[in-house]
């Protein structure tokens, strides 16, 4: 059974959006499942980029609106600081950061994904320049997203061999690599 093409690139948007927005999301496996319909020539490569980059900038707009609406309550810990493990340990070790570098920190979020909650909301908070957290935002999520698809695209074949006959084993993997966002995001609130 193969999903429509439409269908792989919304739920490449949705997954990676949800994951921009630093919900402990493996919208990476996302990505190796649409490598898997790229190499079988079902959907476009550079469709499914786009789909994954969109989706993480749509995500990370979300999460700096966040951090600008509700401003100094995260310092205080607001349920959605809470909920993405921002708390003010974690911003105040972001700020300098934000201050030095501004948008280009939310390029080096994309990539290292401890800092990415108090990055993000925390632009937002300090009101980083919209302009900025944008480009330096898609620059990151575009090398970031390329990598992924790329990745999923070369390994598929590799995948199909491995998981032939054992579809239990990947749903496993999947449901253990969600557990173990959850487990991590429970952690960093404990500050």
């Amino acid at each position: 059974m193969t999903v429509p093409p439409k269908l792989t690139y919304l739920a490449l948007f949705l997954g990676y959006a949800l994951e921009g927005t630093s919900l402990p999301v493996p919208a990476e496996l996302l990505s190796l499942g649409s490598g898997h319909y790229i190499s079988l020539g079902l959907v476009s490569f550079w469709g499914s980029v786009l789909a994954a980059v969109a989706g993480n900038v749509t995500g990370s707009l979300v999460a700096y609106a966040a951090g600008w609406l509700t401003g100094s309550s995260i310092r205080r810990g607001s349920p959605l600081a809470r909920l993405l493990g921002v708390n003010r340990a974690a911003l105040e070790r972001a700020e300098p950061w934000l201050r030095r570098f501004g948008g280009f920190t939310t390029f080096a979020a994309r990539w290292i994904g401890f800092i990415r909650p108090a990055a993000l909301m925390g632009a937002g908070a300090m009101r980083v320049r919209l302009p900025a957290f944008v480009f330096f935002g898609a620059l990151g999520s575009f090398s970031y997203c390329l990598l992924w698809q790329y990745l999923g695209w070369r390994f598929a074949p590799l995948a199909r061999h491995l998981l032939s006959g054992h579809v239990w084993e990947g749903v496993a993997a999947l449901v253990l690599s969600i557990a173990a966002g959850v487990v991590t995001l429970r952690l960093m609130g404990r500050d």
